[in-house]
């Protein structure tokens, strides 16, 4: 049985890995037997593959595709599934499908492994399978002869429960509840969802609900945050929009706004083809049993924001205080303090703003740029710092502006700008104010 304290997950979550109850392969074998493609594999080989929605699932709905092989009796085989867009489990079973080991995430990094010595001379199967219901994505999978070497880690971070599947062009409805998996950082109750995509796909997500302040996280696979939305869709609602660079599986992580804490409630998730326009400054006074919870800001301020008086150059790192000398958005009654830098077209840039005295919030204005989630950045850079990379659209000067999630916060901050892309942090803030 899987032992479930042993499992964390990225997006900082408890274990909440479901127990599986994949033994049920020996009752209904003749049935898979029937209807499951076998593809050979040989000991020796490794071969990689995709698991689709066409695939057969088992019953407790985890996608696999079944691969034969030949072994002799006394054999010792071992067996290696590796993805990273799903969280691979492994099955062997005898030629009528009838399980005889299993593994899960004893390949390192929620890889799977495992060694076994065929107790006869016979015909095997090898399962390539997921562990949670609805993933996808692609595999390798190698089946070796001898042992496996030792995991120096087997603890799984970066995938974890799976609520369901919606595709493109699909509205699902739900509800979330204290039995979702929670991000201890806020509060917030939260479930995934598996989207298929194609490259170069530009599509919107929309997360409504009349009962929480709806946040949306989009992922891929571990765990990597791409893009989240607050209030983009219109009052409390959240609305994103993303274009795919490839047709790796993505994930929709619906999530509620942090104040107040443990929101649940009915919602509709809707993902349509095409760039839908989202609202620029979130206008959400949402009151539930916790109060008035208002928004963090998940927009670049109009036409006010202020006329740039520093300068940074990229590869630079600036000192600087927020004061209430600096200019004063009366949208969401935060300062702003913005930063002159010069901008080359399609050059890629980080900028890290963090502070200890203010939950970081940054965006980016200038030439090309009309707003909207790609130039702004609130909690990317881990422990409430904001961290953004952006492309530039044109050559030009640019203002980098350094800004606050909450109302009328001031203090002292650290702006750095470095070439090329960094990893976002996908913690939510937790720091008090």
């Amino acid at each position: 049985m899987l032992d479930l304290s042993a499992i964390t997950r990225r997006l900082k979550e408890p274990p909440v890995r479901a127990v599986r109850f994949l033994m049920i392969l020996g009752l209904c074998a003749p049935f898979l037997a029937s209807l499951a493609a076998q593809s050979p594999i040989r000991i020796g080989q490794t071969v990689t593959g995709r698991l689709t929605i066409a695939d057969q699932a088992f019953n407790d709905g985890s996608r696999y595709k079944m691969y034969a092989f030949v072994g002799n009796k006394g054999d010792t085989v071992a067996v290696d599934l590796m993805s990273d867009d799903f969280d691979a489990n492994i099955v062997v079973a005898d030629a009528s499908g009838n399980a005889l080991v299993r593994n899960d995430d004893s390949g390192e990094n929620c890889n799977a492994r495992l060694t076994y010595v065929l107790p006869q001379a016979a015909n095997y199967r090898v399962y390539a399978n997921s562990s949670a219901p609805a993933e996808l994505g692609e595999y390798r999978l190698a089946l070796a002869r001898g042992r496996a070497a030792a995991a120096s880690d087997t603890v799984c971070r970066g995938f974890g429960r799976v609520a369901g599947l919606i595709q493109m062009g699909q509205t699902v409805t739900g509800n979330l509840t204290a039995n979702d998996p929670e991000f201890p950082g806020d509060s917030t109750y939260f479930q995934r969802w598996i989207l298929p995509v194609t490259p170069n796909q530009a599509f919107t997500v929309d997360l409504e609900s009349s009962e929480f302040d709806a946040y949306i996280i989009l992922t891929r696979g571990r765990g990597d945050k791409l893009v989240e939305n607050d209030d983009g869709g219109g009052g409390c609602n959240a609305r994103l929009v993303y274009t795919t660079p490839d047709d790796h599986p993505l994930r929709v992580v619906v999530n509620t706004a942090s104040r107040p804490p443990r929101q649940t409630g009915h919602f509709t998730l809707r993902v349509t083809d095409g760039e839908s326009p989202t609202e620029a400054k979130g206008n959400c006074r949402f009151t539930g049993s916790g109060g008035a919870a208002p928004s963090r800001p998940n927009a670049a301020p109009a036409a006010t924001a202020p006329t740039a008086s520093r300068t940074i150059s990229v590869g630079q790192t600036q000192q600087g205080s927020l004061s209430r000398n600096d200019v004063l958005l009366t949208s969401d009654s935060s300062y702003a303090q913005a930063w002159t830098i010069q901008g080359r077209a399609g050059t890629t840039v980080t900028i890290d703003l963090e502070s200890d005295e203010f939950d970081a919030y940054l965006f980016l204005r200038g030439p090309g740029i009309s707003g909207g989630r790609d130039f702004q950045d609130d909690d990317s850079g881990g422990n409430c710092n904001a961290r953004l990379t952006a492309i530039f659209p044109q050559t030009g000067d640019y203002e980098v502006v350094v800004n606050t999630a909450g109302k009328y916060a001031t203090g002292a901050f650290t702006l750095s700008i470095t070439t090329g892309s960094k990893p976002k942090s996908v913690a939510r803030c937790s720091r008090s104010q």
